[in-house]
Order: C-alpha cells, then sequence, then structure tokens
C-alpha cells in the first residue's frame, strides 16, 4: 500500500473507533453495571463519558516524535495504532459477550 493509501485506511479506523467505542461503553455498562443497581445508560450520555475519561488521561501527543513525522516510519505506526485500537475495541466486545452468555 502507498502512504496516501495507509493514512486514509489509518483515518477510516480512527472514524471507526470514535463511533464504537462509546457504544461498547454502553454495552458493557447495561450488561455489567446495572446489576449493580447503576441506571442504563444511551449512546449519546456514554459518548460523553469516554470523552470525559479520554480527557482526563490525556497524554499529549507531542511526547510521541513519531506523531508529527510524515515519514513512512510515522504513518505506519500511526496506521498499527488505529488498527491495535479497533482490535481492542472489538475483543472487548466479544469477551464481554462470552462472560455476559455465562452469567
Amino acid at each position: 500500500m502507498t502512504d496516501k493509501q495507509i493514512k486514509t485506511t489509518t483515518h477510516i479506523f480512527g472514524i471507526i473507533n470514535v463511533i464504537l467505542t462509546p457504544f461498547v461503553f454502553m454495552t458493557m455498562w447495561n450488561w455489567y453495571v446495572t446489576q449493580l443497581g447503576a441506571p442504563h445508560v444511551g449512546y449519546l450520555l456514554s459518548f460523553g463519558i469516554v470523552l470525559l475519561i479520554d480527557f482526563v488521561i490525556y497524554i499529549p501527543s507531542s511526547l510521541n516524535k513519531l506523531t508529527y513525522q510524515d515519514s513512512h516510519e510515522a504513518i505506519e505506526f500511526r496506521f498499527k495504532n488505529a488498527v491495535g485500537g479497533t482490535t481492542m475495541i472489538v475483543w472487548t466486545l466479544v469477551i464481554g459477550m462470552l462472560i455476559h452468555l455465562f452469567m
């Protein structure tokens, strides 16, 4: 793949992550935390909670010198991070679903 294709794919995975993360948070919350007496949450509330958590644990990207480079190595690094993030989100949902099935 060319660098342009990798950048485009990275942006697509980033958008998927932004949409999928609140959905997984909402699903996991409604499966497990409501069992403890907490209220159900919807997608928009979970989006806000995820946004708040991201704000609290924010690490400046300037700590990573590859972030601002446009070299092939930096583009590959961002691509692997995006794909890894999506993989983590999907596995969290799959493992949570398996646990939920056996509860």
